[in-house]
């Protein structure tokens, strides 16, 4: 059985736990601790819905400075207003914004079907990509700007809605393999199912590191 395949079965071990005398943040938190450990990130996150963003909810590894940049997806202007799409929803910046509103194309190699993005190799794809692939995606970058080669964003998905991502960050390159995105996408899965209506999306919260 592979690391990977493992790794589900603790994560599920683990959100039994939920409803029981585990509360939500210690369950992730033990979560975060197996994904890091089999995936060999340094850096892990999830991020949750609170009222129309968002934010980090939990975070391994990242450091605050990177929580409190890019913590926030709303896009907004000089005034400090959130700026809106032509059907009212919030512009969501970045890669992490693309992946929980599904502008994804599984035409393109760093898209997966089930709308994940993942690469092994940042500042390549960067190089190689052309704009028009990321074209109405605000790319910000700041994750190459800081050193991280392999990222994987995977979305928090059940009953059709999408309540955030979990995220995978590595300064080395070349840590994912497409069936290993496969199993992380199953397990993003099995978290958002137990943990929807646990977490209170009404109120933003400061991120736990």
């Amino acid at each position: 059985m592979s690391p990977e395949c493992e790794l589900a079965g603790e994560v599920r071990g683990l959100l039994q736990q939920l409803g029981s005398e585990a509360g939500v943040e210690e369950t992730l938190r033990e979560v975060l601790e197996a994904v890091s450990k089999v995936s060999g990130c340094e850096s892990v996150g999830i991020r949750w819905k609170a009222r129309e963003d968002f934010p980090y909810f939990l975070t391994r590894g990242f450091g605050r400075d990177f929580v409190v940049r890019e913590g926030p997806l709303c896009e907004r202007d000089a005034a400090g207003l959130i700026l809106r799409r032509p059907d009212g929803r919030p512009q969501l910046a970045c890669m992490c914004g693309a992946v929980v509103r599904g502008q994804t194309d599984d035409a393109l190699p760093f898209f997966t079907r089930g709308g994940s993005f993942w690469t092994n190799g940042t500042t390549q794809l960067l190089r190689a990509t052309p704009p028009s692939a990321l074209a109405g995606i605000p790319t910000r970058n700041y994750c190459n700007d800081v050193g991280y080669e392999s990222v994987a964003l995977i979305p928090l998905r059940a009953g059709g809605e999408t309540y955030g991502l979990l995220q995978l960050n590595s300064r080395s390159p070349g840590r994912f393999t497409a069936e290993q995105i496969g199993v992380y996408e199953g397990l993003a899965g099995d978290i958002a199912e137990a943990v929807a209506g646990k977490i209170d999306q009404s109120e933003g919260r400061a991120p736990r590191f």
